[in-house]
């Protein structure tokens, strides 16, 4: 298991989130329909910022801010991918 930076931080884009990359294999993939919503991450009392990438009422990444002055866009491994909870709705 790794936390995901080398993905945000990856200059070339050779390195997606699987959702981005499953997204972009299906041609699904509109960041320009996403919204961005930023909030606080519910696994730990540090307080780091999340943004959530939301595509078609479904989060499909998660970043963080650069200037935020805890995380300075890095994210552990349950900030950047422990998001599936949120999504877990009955069918």
């Amino acid at each position: 298991m790794y936390c995901g930076n080398c993905v945000a931080v990856c200059p070339t884009n050779a390195l997606q989130f699987k959702t981005e990359f499953d997204l972009r294999k299906m041609g699904e993939w509109k960041p320009e329909e996403q919204t961005v919503a930023r909030t606080v991450c519910s696994y730990c009392g540090v307080g780091c910022n999340l943004e959530l990438h939301v595509q078609d009422n479904s989060i499909v990444k998660v970043t963080s801010p650069d200037d935020h002055s805890i995380t300075s866009g890095n994210l552990c491994v349950k900030g950047r991918f422990g998001y599936q909870y949120v999504q877990n709705r009955p069918e």
